[in-house]
């Protein structure tokens, strides 16, 4: 059997364009930062898995946390189901005007780049993040599926977008959190699986 490779290719590129004041000339340079390929085989029976979610609003000191074995965007005609079994690029974009707090959730907590648990990636208004796992995917279990995002200092409007390796959804009752569920403690806080 001719084992066929599907690539997915994550790019990072930082450029810049400027204009002298002197003439027309546009100077540009796209920076061609190249990142990484991952590549699995189609005979493992699963693929490589993109979920995204663009322009979710947060009030100041809201808090949305993603399961990520058990995500939702839509379709033409419904929704699809993903699962993430890990996880090896995730990329945030903050369109402001607050702070985006990223962090694993409350409970279940994705550990994915910060290990201990207790790390955050604080992005700023305007700005993003792009962290990869590289070859060693940041693993996805029940005990370990939330990814918590958390306005601070004003609202924010944030895009996110996660890459890897993505599995059967686990049915609502082995879910570790219910959808659309809420709490409140000092600040107004979701558990949801996301629909775009």
């Amino acid at each position: 059997m001719d084992v066929t490779k599907i690539n997915t290719q994550i790019r990072a590129e930082i450029g810049w364009l400027w204009q002298r004041e002197t003439d027309d000339d546009v100077q540009t340079d796209s920076g061609a930062v190249r990142f990484k390929t991952y590549k699995t085989d189609i005979a493992d029976g699963r693929l490589e898995g993109v979920w995204h979610a663009t322009g979710k609003a947060l009030n100041e000191d809201e808090t949305v946390e993603y399961e990520l074995d058990y995500l939702t965007r839509p379709t033409t005609g419904g929704t699809l189901d993903i699962g993430f079994l890990d996880v090896r690029c995730l990329l945030v974009i903050n369109r402001g005007p607050g702070k985006l707090v990223v962090q694993p959730g409350e409970s279940c907590g994705f550990q994915g780049p910060w290990e201990s648990g207790f790390g955050v990636n604080v992005v700023p208004s305007g700005g993003s993040i792009l962290l990869s796992a590289g070859d060693s995917p940041w693993k996805v279990t029940i005990l370990t599926n939330k990814l918590r995002f958390t306005a601070q200092n004003d609202k924010c409007v944030f895009d996110a977008a996660v890459v890897g390796k993505i599995g059967d959804v686990p049915s609502s009752d082995s879910s570790s959190g219910s959808s659309g569920s809420s709490s409140a403690s000092g600040s107004s806080s979701s558990s949801e699986s996301i629909s775009e």
